[in-house]
């Protein structure tokens, strides 16, 4: 049977975040705010989506933070690779495993999930410079109409990381939310980046923040949940 804390736990980080994410889901696709947002950025660049290949948007914080983000990957396999040689690390690589599967997962799964469905970019529509005609991305979703844009991948770089607050709450320890917080906040510049350049609506970014979390919740189950702290 489940103890008080960890009902405490699937009540704060499944129950609340899935309804929270459904809620969400639905007001974006029942009230359009994909298109007041879009239609807004699109008027504000002056009828078309001038900052697309702007060096802030495409330069700076696709290319070179899409780079970044696999950077961090990158250390986190060093770090893994060097536990079998180093005492201190090996104590910590479960945990460096979990990062790389939870964050990495995350990131592999929202490509995965792009290939399969079929849902426009912004800059797809006519409304918006493109050729074809809006559809929400539901509609598109169930009729396979759209090209492959579903969800966010770039958003991915960012949002992957709220592996690192479930890797604090293993530890028990503050840190989870500056691990939370700088997820959050990649995943947030590299989306509404993405946004300005025609690339996504808001509603991929919370379809990606979403499918982020719950595998990093996922994988928190099967890797940490039942694994003893280090003292």
């Amino acid at each position: 049977m489940a103890t008080h804390s960890q009902q405490l736990f699937w009540r704060n980080h499944f129950y609340y975040p899935l309804a929270a994410f459904i809620l969400l889901a639905l007001l974006v696709e029942l009230t359009g705010i994909d298109l007041l947002v879009a239609d807004y950025l699109y008027a504000w660049e002056g009828g078309s989506w001038t900052l697309k290949e702007a060096w802030l948007t495409s330069t700076l914080i696709h290319k070179v933070g899409k780079h970044l983000s696999l950077l961090i990957a990158l250390l986190l396999l060093v770090a893994l690779l060097q536990s079998y040689v180093t005492q201190k690390l090996q104590l910590w690589r479960r945990e460096l495993v979990y990062l790389l599967c939870a964050a990495g997962g995350s990131s592999a799964l929202i490509g995965l999930l792009k290939s399969l469905n079929h849902a426009s970019c912004a800059w797809d529509f006519s409304r918006y410079g493109g050729k074809t005609e809006y559809a929400t991305v539901f509609h598109e979703l169930l009729h396979g109409s759209g090209a492959d844009c579903f969800p966010a991948g770039h958003a991915s770089g960012g949002y992957a990381w709220v592996a690192l607050y479930f890797l604090g709450v293993h530890l028990q320890s503050r840190w989870r939310w500056a691990g939370l917080a700088f997820a959050l906040s990649v995943g947030l510049i590299f989306g509404i980046s993405q946004q300005l350049r025609g690339a996504h609506f808001i509603s991929h970014d919370l379809w990606t923040l979403g499918i982020c979390w719950f595998f990093s919740l996922l994988v928190y189950k099967l890797m940490l949940a039942n694994y003893k702290i280090k003292n």
